[in-house]
């Protein structure tokens, strides 16, 4: 029982009780709540009870018609709306009102609906209305993510599914994924400090989640990588997510030669699948990185825009390329939107026919994206659906 229930209630009814012994049994009784309802959303209160009392025991039935009614909680997201009659039996002055509350896992806001006495018989309410307030307190941290949005294709012609990750179990698959871990800017001035906290990146609901929060004047996020365990030379390679979005976020799902230990950047070579710029949250970017040394450093690629109002933070599509020999096509719902040939290196090494490894993750700030400001929202994230290769 909620502690404010718990002390308030027979204290009332204790006062209520106490003046009834002054009152005829013939008298009409005054019905009314005593106290509002709060509590967490939990299996321990799946049902919220509201507290009746009658200001004096008569020796006449009272009944009084309710109705459960939103607030800011949705009926039949957050609470069973219903309508319904209490009882009160001769001789008695209290009853209870009993609202089911729909418990999730996700974080949300505290939620309220209201109980209301509509219609009374031999009774009439206190001031002449008579309401309860619902809150349903959260504390769950699980972030909750549409299912809508484009799918991929199971299968592909002449091609077989050699390996991927959907994202169905209760943790990361540590036989597929390690961490990058740190705050060093990563080259590019970047505000977040990289952690292998279950508050920056979990599965959960068939989703790996990559969540960037920001914890005072900090800001922390998660970036993921597969360097040694899952590594892959060409490819269709299919990634379903739904983006971040907002001033200074900047999510990527990309890949580096699996020699970047020992070769560096960007001889290894980096194959960005896909980067968005959270101040375009309609627009995404695939790049290819290449050159000798860092300061022959070159980059070519493309981008591809979705209509306004609609944006990749709405719900889920599919980022993916075709990989061979040839060369390399950028997609988008398996629409092509750029591509390259083996010759783009020109004079150059060109890194593109060696084994890569995955990376994703979400940054905070930097040369590309800028930095956050008083629009940005947080937490954001991205929730990855699944990561799938075919050769």
């Amino acid at each position: 029982m909620h502690l404010k229930f718990a002390l308030a209630f027979p204290i009332v009814f204790f006062l209520f009780a106490a003046c009834c012994k002054d009152e005829t049994a013939s008298a009409i009784p005054t019905i009314q709540f005593p106290i509002d309802v709060s509590a967490l959303e939990n299996e321990a209160n799946a049902v919220f009870s509201f507290p009746l009392v009658l200001n004096v025991i008569t020796d006449r039935e009272v009944t009084v018609k309710y109705e459960v009614k939103s607030l800011t909680a949705e009926a039949g997201n957050d609470f069973i709306s219903l309508e319904g009659t209490v009882i009160f039996p001769a001789g008695t002055a209290s009853a209870i009102i009993e609202v089911e509350i729909v418990i999730d896992e996700f974080k949300e806001e505290d939620e309220q609906f209201r109980v209301v006495l509509t219609e009374s018989t031999n009774g009439i309410f206190l001031d002449g209305f008579q309401q309860a307030i619902g809150t349903i307190q959260n504390d769950d941290t699980v972030i909750q993510v549409t299912t809508a949005g484009y799918d991929a294709a199971d299968s592909y012609d002449g091609k077989t599914m050699v390996w991927s990750d959907e994202f169905d179990g209760s943790e990361i698959a540590l036989q597929n994924w390690t961490y990058d871990l740190g705050a060093s800017g990563w080259g590019n001035q970047e505000l977040q400090n990289y952690t292998a906290s279950s508050e920056n990146s979990y599965v959960a609901n068939g989703n790996l989640m990559i969540v960037a929060k920001k914890e005072g004047a900090q800001y922390t996020s998660a970036r993921l990588k597969s360097i040694g365990l899952q590594e892959f030379q060409y490819g269709r390679i299919d990634v379903r997510a739904v983006l971040p979005f907002g001033q200074g976020i900047w999510p990527a799902i990309w890949m580096l030669g699996a020699n970047f230990p020992s070769a560096g950047w960007p001889a290894c070579g980096e194959i960005d699948i896909m980067e968005l710029i959270g101040s375009s949250p309609n627009n995404v970017h695939g790049t290819l990185h290449f050159g000798n040394s860092w300061t022959q450093h070159q980059y070519t690629g493309g981008s591809t825009t979705i209509p306004s109002p609609q944006t990749f933070a709405d719900e889920f599509h599919v980022f993916s390329i075709e990989w061979d020999d040839a060369g390399i096509t950028w997609l988008v719902d398996d629409q092509p939107f750029y591509s390259v040939s083996n010759t783009v290196a020109g004079n150059q090494n060109y890194p593109f026919d060696n084994p890569f490894f995955f990376i994703m993750n979400v940054a905070v700030g930097g040369q590309w994206p800028g930095y956050p400001n008083e629009s940005t929202i947080f937490p954001q994230f991205m929730a990855v659906d699944y990561v799938r290769v075919y050769q």
